[in-house]
């Protein structure tokens, strides 16, 4: 999907997934452009897993040993349900979708692939209560948007203004000072940050998922 525009959605926990995906498909409807899926296999995984007294918790209750390739089977399994999500949610959107995998760290692969697109959604660690529901009052949803004087800052403001109407959320500016190390724990459902505001320390600490917006 080179030279196309479109919405990346990244994560690297598949028990997150329907969420992230769910979220990142909104956001692609609002916004008329294909969904792409990154899953991220996470690199220290193989490398815990090549040390030679690796093991894991088999469903017998034993310590069994674990390999590489153990892994990767594992990562094979986890790409084919993510896969099946995808298109499951993507039909019923009505949105043409893509799918591939990178192998590493996800706050580097954010780091990485931020500078290819415009519109990349991080699922963090509160992703999988994005769409959970609440008993706050309406409306349901916070978008957070960390405006700057930057065109992104612009592009993050309209787009935060624009999925908070088609959501009936409200809208929480940040203060305009808040630093790299806050943004990640701001509570709200969404997140929307210019993309060269987050650096690698604080894309590892996201703790709600996170749309970093480029220029337009």
């Amino acid at each position: 999907m080179t030279g196309v525009r479109r919405v990346l959605a990244l994560l690297d926990d598949t028990a997150a997934a329907a969420a992230a995906i769910e979220l990142s498909s909104l956001v692609a409807r609002q916004v008329q452009r294909p969904l792409e899926v990154v899953y991220v296999e996470t690199a220290s995984a193989l490398r815990a897993a090549a040390l030679p007294l690796a093991r894991v918790l088999a469903p017998g209750g034993e310590w069994t040993p674990l390999a590489p390739q153990d892994v990767e089977r594992g990562y094979a399994a986890q790409a084919a349900r993510l896969r099946a999500l995808t298109e499951r949610i993507a039909l019923r959107e009505s949105l043409h979708w893509s799918m591939r995998t990178v192998r590493g760290a996800l706050a580097q692969a954010a780091l990485e692939l931020r500078a290819q697109c415009d519109l990349v959604l991080v699922g963090g660690h509160g992703v999988a209560a994005a769409l959970a529901p609440t008993t706050r009052r309406v409306p349901r949803r916070i978008v957070r948007v960390a405006g700057d004087d930057s065109p992104a800052g612009a592009a993050a403001r309209a787009l935060a203004q624009q999925l908070a109407q088609a959501w009936s959320a409200l809208v929480d500016p940040l203060p305009g000072g808040a630093g790299a190390a806050a943004l990640p724990q701001a509570r709200c459902d969404l997140l929307i940050v210019p993309r060269d505001r987050l650096d690698a320390a604080a894309l590892a600490q996201l703790a709600q998922p996170t749309l970093l917006v480029g220029e337009s």
